[in-house]
């Protein structure tokens, strides 16, 4: 079923950045690039009442569940969309494994209760720090990660990015997270340090995969950087670390272009670097907040067209001291060149 879909879904992509041909009702998915061994998702919030939200990223996904033969892993800050629900209880019925981790905050509602009423056991942190994950691992070798949390809001109506990678490798990564968190109930700073695959290559391409908070994954951002020649183009939730904030002014001080897309909620707080970066009055470092009257859930940062870091972890304190996160960093221009076209097709809609 699920290459079904995307057979649908590819009918209307281009070859290169592959945008949608415009309809009288905009699709839920408005990007979709592809390599050997990725998928990438961007999301078209239209935002359509909820009787409507149909064929979208949900629906791609519960359709690439249904295929797994033995395991599925899922840690979800939050999950409500109906077909990834019936998915799962199809799998648990089917006798295939499948284990959730979510957030206390969002344990009890009703996607979660009619999980464990068919019989899926559902682990929960039990802390006020978040476990922040949206990922999903299937039969050790196909896992989804990016911003968005796998509710029909954030598929249909915020801007969000999904990928999904075809290497078991870097499932081994997620599911050693999964089993430290589902196994040993050990969340943020007290989960160990134990990814086995950190640095790797998929593809000929070479990638690097952190879990915050046992890592701290704001230096390393800030380092790569402070390492920017050319550009710096990012879409961020919520930005406030210093390490990131600071790089950033820093490269733009020395010549790079830095250009940035703030969600407007929090943007004009005392913490966050959007008023920082507009007091600089540099022609090279530009800043606007965003256009979605709902929210641009991004949390993306690409750096001289090649490197591309994505994942849950917005850029603060909480993410990368207290929280449980997931970043990627794929070094390639070709994956990073979907990336860019979003970022456009993000910033043309900002507020100038």
């Amino acid at each position: 079923m699920r290459k079904f879909l995307m057979f649908i879904l590819l009918l209307f992509t281009a070859v290169a950045c592959v945008e949608l041909i415009p309809a009288i009702d905009s699709p839920p998915i408005m990007d979709i690039g592809s390599g050997d061994w990725y998928e990438i998702y961007f999301t078209n919030p239209t935002c359509p009442p909820e009787n409507q939200r149909q064929g979208g990223l949900d629906e791609i996904i519960a359709a690439d569940l249904l295929e797994a033969q033995l395991q599925v892993d899922m840690a979800a800050f939050d999950f409500d969309a109906p077909p990834m629900v019936d998915a799962l209880i199809e799998l648990r019925n089917r006798g295939v494994q499948v284990r959730v981790v979510t957030d206390t905050d969002h344990a009890s509602q009703n996607s979660i209760n009619r999980l464990r009423r068919n019989g899926i056991s559902v682990v929960e942190d039990k802390r006020s720090a978040f476990m922040h994950n949206k990922f999903i691992v299937i039969d050790g070798r196909y896992t989804w990660t990016g911003s968005t949390n796998f509710t029909t809001n954030d598929i249909y109506c915020y801007n969000n990015n999904l990928v999904r990678i075809d290497s078991a490798q870097l499932a081994a990564n997620y599911r050693a997270e999964m089993d430290e968190m589902y196994n040993d109930r050990k969340f943020g700073p007290t989960s160990p340090a134990a990814t086995p695959n950190e640095q790797l290559t998929i593809g000929g391409v070479r990638v690097e995969n952190y879990f915050a908070s046992e890592t701290k994954v704001a230096p390393i951002i800030g380092r790569l950087v402070n390492q920017a020649q050319n550009d710096i183009k990012f879409m961020a939730f919520s930005f406030t670390h210093e390490d990131i904030g600071e790089a950033m002014i820093e490269r733009a001080q020395q010549g790079v272009n830095v250009q940035g897309v703030f969600e407007t909620t929090g943007s004009e707080t005392e913490f966050s670097y959007y008023g920082d970066m507009l007091s600089e009055r540099l022609p090279n470092l530009q800043v606007r907040q965003d256009g979605n009257p709902r929210l641009m859930h991004h949390k993306v940062i690409i750096i001289d067209g090649k490197t591309t870091i994505f994942g849950s972890f917005n850029f603060t304190g909480n993410a990368n001291n207290n929280n449980d996160e997931n970043v990627l960093i794929v070094h390639d221009p070709t994956f990073a060149s979907y990336f860019l076209a979003e970022f456009e097709a993000v910033w043309n809609e900002a507020k100038q």
